[in-house]
């Protein structure tokens, strides 16, 4: 079988680092949730999101910017992954949030990234 390689919209950025790539999911519950004066929690969940924090080390400057112009201010995009809740590669729509850049080298021509991270989130719930 081929190797996958995720995408936002077209591009196919590098892969990112061997722990670069950590799933995450977040449970919203009702106002009324909480737990009672016994500490039994009374938990009512409206919707899990789920979530994918990513990170390359040691990348051309150019090849950041690149993956920036593919998710920064961008209301949504198209994210190819492995979505790990179904097993299985999938394209869903996701936005990009919490961005951290590390600057290594600025010499002209031979800019380098030390780290590149962020979030994306799924738009939609699973």
């Amino acid at each position: 079988m081929a190797q996958q390689h995720m995408k936002f919209g077209d591009y196919q950025p590098p892969d990112p680092d061997e722990d670069g790539y950590t799933p995450s999911y977040a449970t919203t519950s009702t106002p009324g949730s909480g737990r009672t004066q016994r500490g039994v929690m009374k938990n009512s969940v409206m919707f899990t999101v789920e979530a994918y924090n990513l990170k390359w080390t040691n990348i051309k400057a150019n090849v950041a910017r690149r993956i920036l112009q593919q998710v920064m201010n961008k209301n949504s995009f198209d994210f190819y992954h492995y979505c790990v809740h179904k097993g299985k590669w999938e394209t869903s729509k996701f936005y990009a949030a919490n961005f951290s850049l590390q600057a290594d080298r600025l010499n002209e021509d031979e800019e380098r990234i030390k780290q590149l991270s962020f979030q994306v989130t799924a738009i939609k719930p699973i």
